[in-house]
């Protein structure tokens, strides 16, 4: 294959991250290809500020840069200081993972000479390279998206070529590893705050991550998950914590008020860098679809991920200690917000089926 840039010969590297944790998740591997590929660069990722904790300890980068659309970089005057604060810093190269017209705007008016990225949302002419997108791509995890995309510019043999799509979809290809980092010192001002909670890791800990960004359609019934978690404080000995930003505050309250053994709730009192450290003193994760649940699999925390409308081949845990839950039913994956109908790709769940698997899950921590 061709190889479109010397990594050797670039010293200033951007990087422009995703907007969504659980999209920053699964372009770590992407990332390591990066860093690998460019070891003689500095690299500077450039991300917006509610995503940056992902990559607090990140080795593959030598800096983070926040994209601040809020406040800093807000409007057209914050996004000509940006511009300018670009240019100052000389990058000889982009590669854009973020797929928005806008990405590959900043970079052009930022001069960086070699600009990398998919040729989508009419943004191809801005591009020095303008890569299509392989349509067997579909067929794969999102993290061969990115991967695929740093493969070509190095010009490396492509992963997605080891793979036989000849029989159909490929359902079963093995998954990169999307490791995420802690440091004691993060890791003992988590268990701090859990201790302060009343949690003294003598028991297992289960954290439960009810929420789900993207709409109430990937939400497993609160109900049930108030009786699983019950059953599980009550027969399995565990402390029970449920994590969610702050707009999901009023999901965990209906949760707890459902159970007659109180869960500690964290709900919007961490940043996403605590967040990740408070998952990482977790003995099981049971989550629907979502950023923390991409979090959790990169820490491989044994896990229950529970699926509806999101096809959990594409956007799954990317770990071998998770396990999907998921009906198969006639208009799933459907990717809606909310379900139009009677939302029976989630009530087809069960609170017997999730609490038999979390035993399972618990007993091989245990073992």
């Amino acid at each position: 294959m061709e190889k479109l840039i010397s990594g050797e010969k670039i010293r200033r590297l951007l990087v422009r991250g995703t907007n969504w944790v659980g999209d920053s998740v699964m372009s770590l591997p992407a990332l390591d290809q990066i860093r690998e590929g460019f070891p003689a660069a500095h690299i500077t990722l450039m991300v917006l500020p509610w995503v940056s904790g992902v990559y607090e300890e990140c080795e593959a980068v030598d800096e983070v840069l926040l994209y601040d659309r809020q406040e800093r970089h807000r409007g057209v005057w914050g996004k000509i200081k940006l511009i300018h604060q670009l240019r100052a810093r000389q990058f000889e190269a982009a590669i854009l993972f973020q797929n928005a017209f806008e990405a590959a705007l900043l970079t052009a008016l930022a001069r960086i000479p070699l600009r990398f990225g998919y040729r989508r949302d009419g943004r191809g002419w801005l591009l020095s390279h303008a890569l299509a997108i392989d349509p067997r791509l579909k067929n794969l995890h999102q993290s061969y998206y990115y991967l695929d995309l740093v493969e070509r510019i190095l010009g490396r043999d492509r992963t997605i070529e080891s793979f036989s799509l000849s029989e159909g979809p490929l359902r079963q290809e093995p998954l990169p590893d999307p490791s995420l980092q802690i440091s004691p010192r993060r890791k003992e001002a988590a268990h701090k705050i859990l201790r302060e909670e009343g949690i003294s890791c003598k028991k297992p800990i289960v954290g439960v991550n009810p929420g789900a960004s993207f709409g109430s359609a990937k939400r497993w019934p609160e109900e049930r998950y108030a009786a699983l978690l019950d059953q599980l404080a009550h027969e399995q000995e565990t402390d029970i914590v449920i994590f969610g930003s702050g707009a999901e505050i009023n999901i965990a309250k209906a949760i707890a008020m459902g159970m007659s053994h109180p869960p500690v709730i964290l709900s919007g009192q961490t940043t996403l860098s605590g967040l990740i450290a408070l998952i990482s003193c977790c003995d099981l994760f049971i989550t629907n679809d979502s950023g923390p649940m991409h979090l959790a699999a990169a820490l491989q925390i044994p896990m229950l991920a529970i699926f509806g409308p999101t096809d959990e081949i594409a956007t799954g845990p990317m770990s071998v200690k998770a396990m999907v839950i998921k009906k198969k039913v006639e208009c799933s994956p459907c990717l809606l917000r909310e379900c139009p109908i009677d939302h029976r790709c989630m009530t087809r769940i069960s609170v017997e089926e999730v609490y038999r698997h979390a035993v399972q899950q618990l007993q091989k921590i245990s073992a």
